[in-house]
């Protein structure tokens, strides 16, 4: 089988972690898979991608599609202003699409995997093909109120759609009526616990600078934390970067240094940057901290984070409510609720047994809802659903961008 992977960015944030446990899930099942991933800017994805045994071709979006996208577009004004955007960036769109087209056509894939709304839409431009697409569906489309009406359109283009939970795909067939739509939760590698004594107690906000995973609400509780424990031995890290390049959909790492010093906590957070390796990321922190103001279509950190054995407080809406059982595997607050947050930080910093408690039965539900050796599996049936009959298996082909 030739499976080709499409994704928009070269950079790593949650739907590129999934898309690399996917590559090493389906290559422990199959070694005669010839996996290829075409990226739309560069970054560390194509190295990561490639070690895994991924052929990998970066395929440039020109910048005025990369940072295309509706997620700040609610007002009419703004809508029409990213209507007049996507009428500028047509001529470049269209040399894309034909360069793009070529590329497949050299690869020839018997499947593709489309894994963000910009290569859904970039696909379905494309003229008819022989290769089946599979949408992989991470987000609440409805919420995108521009490309929501185009995705409806494009969905001819797809055979069926994975969701990443039950409340992203309620969202999606009420929207895509016609795709075929089921569930695979995302996976996370099985991962060794470190039992680390530490004098003071780490506590981290993991995620990209998008402004709605809550990175304000995360130092406002912080700064509450620190106001009612003046004499505890605490530090905030804030891990992870602005990765994506749409426009108006991200915090700055300015703007969140200015609001650091704004709630006098210079002394108190650290940021600690983009972090490949999840090891190095969890095994320093005691809680992790999910914070985000809107419903989250699946949450892979605090998955993450459970796999390590960590005591996770959750913004308890969207996908994340799935993941969890409040105050047996995790502790759940309401999004947006700084004080909720700061208790419960509290809570765990003063009591480390309830800490160690979580922690153990956050572990023991990743190992049963999210072990990646079930992941290829589930993929291979849905593949093998698109794809009737025998799968090819063909010889990789020299790839040049032309």
């Amino acid at each position: 089988m030739r499976l080709l992977f499409f994704n928009a960015v070269g950079a790593i944030g949650g739907a590129e972690r999934v898309l690399l446990t996917m590559i090493e899930s389906l290559r422990k099942l199959d070694r005669q898979m010839e996996i290829f991933l075409i990226v739309g800017t560069h970054g560390a994805l194509i190295e990561a991608a490639e070690a895994l045994g991924a052929t990998v071709v970066c395929l440039p979006l020109p910048q005025s599609i990369s940072r295309f996208g509706d997620s700040g577009a609610r007002s009419h004004f703004l809508k029409f202003k990213l209507l007049l955007k996507a009428g500028l960036a047509l001529p470049k769109f269209l040399s894309y699409r034909k360069q793009l087209y070529r590329l497949i056509q050299r690869i020839q894939p018997d499947l593709i995997h489309s894994n963000s709304i910009k290569t859904h839409l970039l696909l379905a431009a494309l003229p008819r093909m022989q290769s089946s697409i599979v949408w992989h569906i991470h987000d609440f489309y409805q919420s995108r109120p521009v490309v929501a009406r185009i995705l409806q359109w494009a969905q001819s283009s797809a055979i069926r759609a994975i969701a990443v939970s039950n409340a992203v795909a309620k969202d999606a067939k009420s929207l895509l009526l016609r795709l075929p739509i089921e569930v695979i939760y995302n996976a996370v590698p099985p991962c060794p616990i470190q039992s680390t004594a530490r004098s003071t107690i780490q506590i981290g906000l993991v995620a990209t600078f998008a402004r709605w995973k809550g990175h304000d609400v995360f130092l406002q509780a912080a700064s509450q934390v620190v106001r009612e424990l003046p004499e505890a031995s605490v530090q905030f890290l804030i891990v992870g970067a602005p990765i994506y390049q749409t426009q108006g959909s991200q915090f700055s790492i300015a703007e969140l240094q200015a609001e650091v010093q704004r709630l006098k906590l210079d002394r108190a957070v650290r940021f600690v940057g983009f972090q490949s390796d999840p090891a190095v990321i969890y095994d320093s922190l005691d809680i992790v901290v999910h914070a985000s103001t809107q419903p989250e279509p699946f949450g892979l950190v605090i998955a993450e984070a459970m796999s390590f054995g960590k005591a996770v407080i959750v913004s308890n809406a969207g996908g994340a409510a799935e993941l969890v059982t409040p105050n047996y595997d995790a502790i759940a607050v309401l999004p947006k609720d700084v004080n909720a947050i700061a208790q419960a930080m509290i809570d765990l910093i003063q009591n480390p047994g309830e800490r160690e408690r979580l922690g153990r039965n956050a572990r023991r539900t990743a190992l049963e809802k999210f072990n990646s050796d079930r992941l290829g599996i589930e993929l291979l049936e849905v593949y093998r659903r698109c794809l009737p009959g025998e799968l090819s298996i063909a010889h990789s082909k020299d790839l040049t961008v032309l």
